[in-house]
């Protein structure tokens, strides 16, 4: 732990070093990557943050979801075959206002006369079962994890850009360094 707060080593010693032989350009490099890791830093609490807001929205979302849509048992009339096992049929089934009558898509194979439970909503027209609330848990990690690999790869895109064009600087005085050292020749 002492050697990593030591700042006579590592990156701290070419930002705040006084060493001859570091270049202006090996400084900007350490600051850009200090910086790039303090942003980073600072935006895992962030992240975190919009995640929990993100798991708020989506679970009162599927809590709502859940408290308006209720199952009923429908009973079928009609059948007519469709794609991929499902079967496309004429029920009715109970509702607030009196029973109602209409065409459904079911799994599985049902012929006239059977009862097969339909979710439907406080107004009784057929809807699709409620979103389970624990996916709410996953989309707010989910929301966490896209945006800190977001700061992530921006972070890294600008180190490496930085470091490009401090390469080329770099470069650049070396060819001329030894086009001196080889006029003086």
């Amino acid at each position: 732990m002492q050697m990593f707060l030591d700042p006579h080593c590592g990156r701290i010693a070419r930002v705040f070093g006084g060493n001859p032989l570091l270049r202006r350009t090996d400084r900007i490099e350490a600051v850009v990557m200090l910086v790039a890791l303090l942003a980073f830093l600072a935006a895992i609490p962030i992240a975190g943050v919009v995640g929990f807001v993100t798991y708020g929205a989506r679970d009162r979302v599927y809590v709502q979801e859940a408290h308006e849509r209720h199952r009923v048992v429908a009973t079928v009339a009609e059948t007519w075959a469709g794609d991929l096992g499902v079967t496309i049929v004429q029920a009715k089934w109970p509702a607030p206002a009196g029973e109602r009558v209409g065409t459904l898509q079911l799994a599985g194979r049902v012929k006239a006369g059977d009862s097969a439970q339909i979710w439907v909503d406080n107004d009784g027209k057929p809807v699709v079962p409620p979103t389970p609330t624990w996916l709410a848990v996953g989309e707010g990690v989910g929301t966490t994890a896209v945006a800190l690999l977001a700061v992530g790869v921006g972070m890294v895109a600008l180190v490496a850009t930085v470091r490009s064009r401090l390469d080329r600087i770099r470069d650049a005085a070396w060819e001329r360094d030894l086009r001196c050292l080889a006029e003086a020749s």
